[in-house]
């Protein structure tokens, strides 16, 4: 235990301080040891992500262009060239062609490891 008085360190059972003679009866015991602050939580450091590519604009739009030439070349050789199985060979490239784009776009994105969109 210390004196409040002039700071000596005296037996935990002592009456008066060793040096000054102050009564230690009198002052305040402490309860054990006092609680330990804890440290403050420091954040975790930065995950490292590498720079983002630029992405090149006329990837999705050769892939589109690839699969309409392929799926009106497959329309066209089913039953000859019609008129209705033109136009319905159009709605079909943009019905299914934009969709696997954006299939085919996310899947990139994954395996590059960026966020999907």
């Amino acid at each position: 235990m210390y004196c409040a008085q002039c700071g000596r360190r005296n037996d935990e059972d002592a009456a008066f301080c060793e040096r000054c003679g102050a009564d230690l009866r009198s002052m305040p015991r402490p309860q054990g040891t006092p609680p330990a602050v804890p440290p403050p939580e420091m954040p975790p450091p930065p995950m490292y992500r590498p720079p983002a590519r630029p992405r090149a604009w006329w990837y999705p739009i050769g892939v589109w262009v690839i699969l309409s030439a392929f799926f009106l070349f497959i329309d066209l050789l089913s039953a000859g060239v019609d008129f209705a199985y033109f136009v319905i060979g159009i709605l079909g490239i943009f019905m299914v062609g934009f969709p696997l784009l954006r299939r085919l776009e996310e899947w990139s994105a994954q395996r590059r490891g960026g966020p999907p969109r």
